[in-house]
């Protein structure tokens, strides 16, 4: 009896310890394929504007939101083409992408911003997807889904505009909600500077 718990505890260790993977998709809506897109090229002040759109069933959303910010802030604290100091920063979340391009661009050229970053999240979670057929299988991940927009405050102009989602998991993985943020934080340091 004592025999069969050992490998009961044994599978059950194997089967949550399965092997993980790591998958990043960038979707280019237009500009540059990352935020710091040309070598040499400032952004000046950096206004990061952070966004929530949950779906209406999303569990924890102001756990996710709060997990989300620290990243936003971690991912952009040293962003190499620019200064998030003021009178740039991390703003308050906001429905930033309900308002016009042009009053956005308006008001933070007045507060002397040069760049701003509309960083929309729209996933931060764990998934798991179960198969019932022979053999049984199910298997888990974390993922961050988010859309990104740069725009120039003195031209108007887009910069950059992706999809971003990025996941790691596999067969057999449990992942617990807080590893979402290290996904979301792992994309955005990805498409802040593209690598060559």
């Amino acid at each position: 009896m004592k025999r069969n718990g050992i490998l009961f505890s044994f599978f059950v260790g194997l089967m949550s310890s399965g092997c993980a993977s790591t998958t990043m998709q960038t979707y280019h809506a237009g500009g540059d394929k990352a935020v710091c897109g040309k070598r040499g090229v400032s952004l000046g002040h950096v206004a990061i504007l952070p966004e929530m759109a949950w779906r209406n069933d999303q569990k924890e959303p102001e756990k996710r939101e709060q997990m989300a910010l620290e990243e936003i802030e971690r991912a952009f604290r040293e962003i190499p083409c620019g200064s998030i100091a003021a009178p740039g920063g991390i703003r308050q979340v906001s429905d930033w992408s309900g308002r016009p391009e042009s009053e956005l661009v308006s008001k933070f050229s007045e507060e002397g911003v040069d760049t701003v970053i509309l960083v929309r999240i729209e996933e931060l979670t764990p998934r798991i997807f179960v198969t019932y057929s022979l053999p049984f299988l199910w298997a888990g991940s974390s993922e961050a889904d988010f859309r990104i927009r740069t725009l120039s405050v003195q031209s108007g102009s887009v910069l950059a505009d992706m999809r971003v989602k990025r996941s790691t998991g596999g067969p057999f993985n449990l992942r617990p909600a807080e590893w979402a943020g290290t996904e979301l934080n792992a994309a955005l340091r990805a498409i802040i500077e593209e690598k060559k």
